[in-house]
Order: structure tokens, then sequence, then C-alpha cells
């Protein structure tokens, strides 16, 4: 599974706080991902104290051993 993790740190506080989008589109350039940073603050989604800090793709996977239920 792939994660968009979107990363923004409070500058007076020193808060974080994180977006996560799930299953992220396979060709995102580092312009999309920080333009859409941009967006989310000026739209107030993340308070204007914060700025950009971080943002990464991050692909896991999972080995079950079993599921009983």
């Amino acid at each position: 599974m792939k994660r968009l993790f979107l990363d923004f740190v409070d500058q007076v506080e020193g808060k974080r706080r994180r977006i996560t989008i799930q299953s992220p589109k396979e060709d995102l350039t580092s312009q999309q991902v920080s333009d859409a940073m941009d967006t989310f603050i000026s739209l107030g989604v993340v308070p204007s104290t914060y700025v950009k800090d971080r943002a990464a793709i991050v692909e896991t996977t999972s080995n079950e051993f079993f599921n009983l239920l």
C-alpha cells in the first residue's frame, strides 16, 4: 500500500500536523505536491501559522501469518 504523507510544522509553537493520502497517483511531481500543500494552507485546512515541512510517498507491505476470524 502506498501513502503520501504531507507534513506541516507550526513555526510559532513547534507543533506538527500530517495529512495522509491513500493510494496517491503514480505520476505526481514534487511541484504538484508542493502546490497542494500550499492550497491546504490557503484554504484553512491547515492553520496559517503552519508551513510545509516534508512530503513523502511511503510504500508498506504486510505479511499476514494468520487470521482467526
